[in-house]
């Protein structure tokens, strides 16, 4: 019976089942960042004060409310996923710097664990991303 099970999980139905485990997770982030970074361009909101008190730039709330959206939208798609998660990872590691020296530990937990995710999506996606994915299938149409 257990042979049966094994040779009905062959590598490319996992890297399959694992690629939309991937989009699924990426899908629910990318709507999370795209919220998030919107409002992120409210001057009277709550992140304007946050920024303000964190001795930060009125710039870089505007160019981290940009990266989260431009990067939730980048996650939806499959051949820039990788690019969309590496760029909202790069905030997320800024987030968790800025958070760690505030001792907001519970928010520096959940920023690792929305890293990891984004990290993973980066990983599962990369082998797909532009231009090698259109090199490679322009390879076996040849």
């Amino acid at each position: 019976m257990s042979s049966t099970v094994h040779a009905a999980v062959t590598p490319r139905k996992f890297k399959r089942v694992r690629l939309v485990a991937a989009w699924c997770l990426g899908a629910y982030l990318a709507w999370m960042y795209v919220q998030m970074g919107w409002v992120k361009f409210d001057a009277g909101g709550f992140w304007t004060a946050a920024f303000e008190q964190w001795g930060y730039p009125v710039w870089l709330r505007w160019m981290v409310g940009a990266i989260e959206v431009a990067g939730g939208v980048m996650l939806l798609v499959p051949w820039v996923a990788s690019y969309g998660a590496l760029g909202v990872s790069a905030v997320m590691v800024g987030a968790w710097v800025t958070r760690l020296r505030d001792a907001r530990f519970v928010d520096v937990a959940w920023i690792s664990v929305y890293l990891i995710g984004l990290l993973w999506i980066a990983f599962e996606w990369w082998p797909y991303r532009q231009p090698r994915h259109k090199l490679h299938s322009e390879r076996r149409s040849a």
